[in-house]
């Protein structure tokens, strides 16, 4: 009794009527039908036969009549039975279900009688009154939100369950229809189902589950039912007038609302003529305006009446239109006479400006025929001061010349100042008319100045010439004149020539240098006699002597220095070149760290002492890189010392240095590499030895746990039979775990390893270390709860939800009433204790080993205390790395975060850690 492809519907409105079925009829409007089983209809709320029906109808109920009259309603339901369109719980009439007799499975679960108990779907739900043993019995409409094949009225024992007995598919019909039910719900209409209207005869004794079967003869009379129908009979016929009276309302209203909308058309139409002649208006100019604005008249005058309301609004827009064209006529008229006015001023300046240009021509024609006769003037001066060159004296040469220039020079300036004139006076005048007339006059006039001032600069550089000439004559005459004075100074004897030691003299005086022997005698041997005429070739040869000699001791001086530069020179290559040494011995010890390093930075198999072994051997390489660094960077330190103590060694070593350094640049680089490659390795070396004595620790505590549990011992318990319950040293540990039953071989030193791997710091193993090495979580994988004894059956401390973690306090034991084994646990959740069961009779397990393993699933840090703010970094975790819980979470109240302590995997680094961020980011996650 399933039905099938459904998804258990369920039903969280299932007594709220939508708003598109809250149809609203007449209470229980009745009519003939074949009234089902029983032959029960309704009559103004009261339930009858239908025979009662029939002879009521005969007699002629108050309007029954009218009511016959009218068609049957929308709502008839499929088996004649009509039923209001809405209906109360309190007005739905009871049901009497009969016997199915094609299925006696059914039959003996739904026969019986029914009362409305609610609504779903927004129609009436009714529950069996007398349900056989403990199942509830519903009849219920289900609409067509799943689909067109599950709606209809049902049987079953929850509204919307996927369990169901009959279905009936009539849709219509506001009441559980009387027949044509599928039993089963899928099977085909079993006509000998049916559903019987009204009260539950006496007969049936409540229990029995009998069927009513046959007609009922019970009636109910109803109370003042002739009052009730003309009541109705009267307020149908009310309505009726009002509807009428409502309906005549409403065709006045809208025969008014078509002629007011006529109305308005014809006021629009008319409006908008006038408006048609106000825009002419506004577009208008002085030659229309006059006739524009009559058709604007005529067009208010014709159509005054017939704008109505609109006619005071229209002539407003015409005011202000004719205002408006009005104020831009008169605008127009004084621009037109603004612009006459200028015409008139144009032309009055035009003539004043023709005037001026003539004259301004007239006057220019003037002054340039005058600055040309001021030219010729110029050039016939220079003329003359040419030809008298040869018969005057140089002084007189010289003042002609210059007064020759300064005239010149004078006339110059003042035709490029009238040609300079000229140009910018045309540029005052513009580009008038008149202008023009005169340009081929302006541009001749600019010409002929132009050429005059060319012809002015080509006299100028003569008469330089001329004047510079005269002046190195007069300079020539003078200095031979002061030659001769000199001459006759120096030759004291008077002779007429110059002795050896009169030569001697002159040389002291006027060279301020005393010459060498073989110089002396060399000038006065080739110079002897030295008469006035050798005088000058004497001071010549004694300068040349003098400059030869100075030349000579300055390249001696020279060579000296450069030889002693070179040796500073030759002294600073020699220390770079020991620098370089030093590079290239590094680069030797590089090689061989990097060939050591590779293996180191690949994966293998070698183990955490080999890895050691190899990074050790790769340090030793680095110290010697570094070495020879050091001694790099002193040599350099020398050469850089040496060159700036010398200015002519500044940046001399740059050369050699720039590449030294990236030699040395490349050498760090690598060796960058090599140090990262080498702090790598030990990382991976002490990950590895941490891994491998970890192991051997996971071993023991599996050992140690299996004893425990062999001997039914908890941690302390243990403990005390060790060693008497003395801590452990490391010989007594190393010899209890070669001892321990279960431990597999350990190699010569590692039972030490382990003591110190367990015990850090500490020199022995006490108790509370002992306790916290083989301490066992568990975690809850399904549901169950925590008791306070070891008995199955002990009160319950509280439950225990999926994912809690539990400390197990003792071995497992086994109840022995149950069956099951129980362990003593302490959940870290709210410290509570209490047994719990490992796992079922059946095998379901509800702990499991584990829960104080968290896995990290985003990037976080690991720091050395609780508070977030307060405590240091101890290093970053990765994303998949896994902490082991040492202890589990405690709010920080001032990052409002839970952290936990723990201790990674990886190299056992322990610290505290955010489980998650006060925004819900995860870091950690349960492993």
């Amino acid at each position: 009794f399933w039905r099938k492809g459904t998804a258990s519907p369920a039903c969280p409105d299932a007594n709220r009527r939508p708003k598109s079925e809250a149809r609203q009829m007449a209470p229980w409007q009745g009519g003939a039908g074949k009234g089902g089983v029983g032959g029960w209809q309704a009559f103004n709320g009261d339930w009858r036969t239908q025979d009662q029906g029939q002879a009521q109808s005969q007699q002629g109920w108050p309007g029954q009549q009218a009511q016959a009259a009218k068609p049957a309603p929308a709502n008839t339901a499929a088996s004649g039975v009509i039923v209001p369109a809405s209906t109360s719980i309190s007005r739905s009439p009871p049901i009497v279900v009969g016997p199915c007799a094609n299925n006696p499975t059914v039959s003996n679960i739904v026969k019986g009688s029914y009362t409305a108990s609610g609504e779903n779907h927004g129609k009436p739900v009714y529950k069996k009154d007398i349900a056989g043993g403990t199942v509830s019995v519903l009849i219920y409409f289900w609409d067509d939100r799943d689909g067109p094949s599950f709606s209809g009225w049902w049987f079953g024992p929850k509204v919307g369950g996927d369990q169901v007995w009959a279905y009936s598919e009539n849709k219509e019909s506001q009441l559980p229809p009387p027949d044509n039910w599928k039993v089963p719900w899928d099977g085909a209409i079993d006509p000998s189902f049916k559903l019987q209207y009204g009260n539950v005869p006496q007969a049936a004794k409540p229990g029995s589950g009998a069927v009513v079967q046959g007609r009922m003869s019970h009636m109910v009379q109803p109370s003042n039912y002739m009052n009730e129908r003309m009541r109705q009979q009267e307020e149908l016929k009310k309505k009726q007038e009002e509807r009428e009276q409502q309906a005549m309302a409403r065709q006045a209203e809208l025969k008014k609302k078509r002629e007011d909308e006529e109305n308005k058309r014809k006021e629009q139409a008319a409006a908008l003529a006038v408006r048609k002649a106000i825009q002419k208006v506004r577009t208008a100019n002085p030659d229309n305006y006059d006739d524009l604005r009559a058709q604007l008249e005529e067009a208010q005058a014709n159509n005054l009446e017939a704008m109505g309301a609109q006619a005071e609004k229209v002539s407003a827009e015409a005011e202000q239109a004719l205002e408006h064209a009005q104020k831009r006529i008169d605008e127009i008229n004084e621009k037109r006479i603004n612009e006459e006015k200028r015409k008139i001023e144009l032309e009055q300046k035009r003539k004043e400006d023709a005037e001026k240009i003539e004259q301004f021509v007239a006057d220019s024609k003037s002054e340039t025929s005058s600055l040309q006769d001021k030219v010729k003037e110029a050039e016939e001066s220079a003329k003359q001061l040419d030809e008298a060159e040869s018969e005057s004296s140089p002084d007189k040469m010289f003042a002609a010349a210059e007064a020759t220039e300064k005239s010149i020079e004078s006339v110059m300036e003042e035709v490029q100042k009238t040609r300079k004139n000229i140009i910018e006076k045309q540029k005052e005048f513009g580009d008038s008319e008149a202008i023009r007339k005169v340009r081929r006059d302006i541009v001749e006039m600019t010409t002929k100045l132009a050429q005059g001032a060319r012809s002015l600069e080509k006299l100028l550089a003569t008469v330089k010439s001329a004047r510079e000439k005269a002046a190195g004559k007069a300079a020539a005459l003078e200095k031979l004149g002061r030659r001769k004075i000199e001459f006759e100074k120096y030759d004291k004897d008077k002779d007429g020539k110059l002795s050896r030691k009169e030569v001697e003299a002159y040389c002291k005086a006027v060279l301020n240098y005393v010459l060498p022997n073989d110089a002396m005698d060399s000038i006065v041997n080739k110079l002897e006699p030295i008469t006035y005429d050798k005088f000058r070739s004497l001071h010549q040869r004694s300068f040349i002597a003098k400059s030869e000699i100075l030349a000579r001791e300055a390249r001696a001086e020279e060579e000296a220095k450069e030889k002693a530069i070179q040796d500073k020179k030759d002294a600073v290559k020699a220390i770079l070149a020991e620098g370089e040494e030093a590079l290239k011995s590094a680069m030797t010890s590089e090689n061989d760290a990097e060939a050591k390093a590779r293996p180191l930075i690949k994966e293998s198999d070698l183990g955490a002492d080999e890895i050691k072994e190899a990074a050790d051997a790769v340090d030793e390489l680095v110290g010697s890189i570094n070495t020879n660094l050091e001694v790099y960077a002193e040599k350099l330190k020398q050469a850089k010392e040496a060159c700036l103590e010398s200015a002519e060694l500044k940046d001399f070593e740059k050369k050699d240095v720039t590449r030294l350094d990236a030699q040395e640049a490349k050498i760090k680089a690598r060796l960058t590499k090599i140090n990262a490659a080498t702090k790598l390795a030990r990382e991976k070396a002490a990950r590895k030895a941490f891994a491998e004595i970890d192991s051997k620790r996971a071993d023991a505590v599996t050992a140690i746990r299996a004893k425990m549990t062999e001997e039914s011992k908890n941690a302390a318990q243990f403990f005390e039979s060790i060693n008497g319950g003395s801590a452990l040293s490391k010989e007594k540990f190393a010899q209890f775990v070669k001892e321990l039953e279960g431990m597999p071989a350990l190699a010569e030193g590692i039972p030490e390893k382990l003591f110190e791997h367990i015990a850090g710091d500490a020199t022995e193993i006490d108790q509370a270390r002992f306790s916290e090495m083989v301490r066992l979580y568990y975690k809850v994988v399904k549901a169950t709860v925590l008791s306070e004894e070891h008995s199955i059956k002990s009160k319950t401390v509280r439950r225990l939800e999926l994912g809690e973690v539990l400390e197990a306090m003792e071995a497992p034991k086994k109840d022995e009433a149950s069956g099951v084994q129980r362990v003593r646990c302490h959940a870290v959740q709210d410290d509570a204790d209490g047994w719990v069961t490992l796992a079922g009779n059946q095998g379901t397990a509800f702990l499991e080993p584990g829960g104080n393993f968290y896995s990290c699933v985003k990037e976080t840090l690991l720091t050395d205390g609780l508070s977030v703010q307060d405590s240091k970094t101890v290093r970053r975790l990765a994303k998949g790395e896994v902490l082991e819980v040492l202890e589990f979470p405690k709010k920080d109240a001032a990052a409002d975060v839970k952290r936990i302590k723990g201790k990674a995997k990886l190299d056992g680094a322990i610290g505290w850690t955010t489980v998650a961020s006060s925004s819900g980011t995860a870091f950690l996650e349960p492993c």
